[in-house]
């Protein structure tokens, strides 16, 4: 079992109401795959992280991991 948290940064942590949402998957799986199953739009997110490395919506997830979102717009 691949179990992923997707921590939501920014003001999706508002939108979705919570600041991490867990998912789990059989198999690999495409972050694509994982955003569109949570209801993320593409559109919202700037930037991905997986630990310290930026990463793109094609890079497909093999274990267990945390995935950060970053929104396209922030505020302070």
């Amino acid at each position: 079992m691949i179990k992923i948290g997707l921590a939501l940064e920014g003001y999706l942590k508002n939108k979705f109401l919570t600041k991490i949402i867990e998912v789990n998957y059989s198999s690999p799986v495409k972050i694509s795959k994982i955003l569109e199953d949570a209801k993320i739009s593409s559109a919202d997110v700037f930037f991905i992280k997986i630990e310290d490395s930026l990463v793109k919506e094609n890079y497909v997830i093999r274990k267990s991991c945390k995935i950060k979102l970053f929104p396209i717009i922030g505020g302070g």
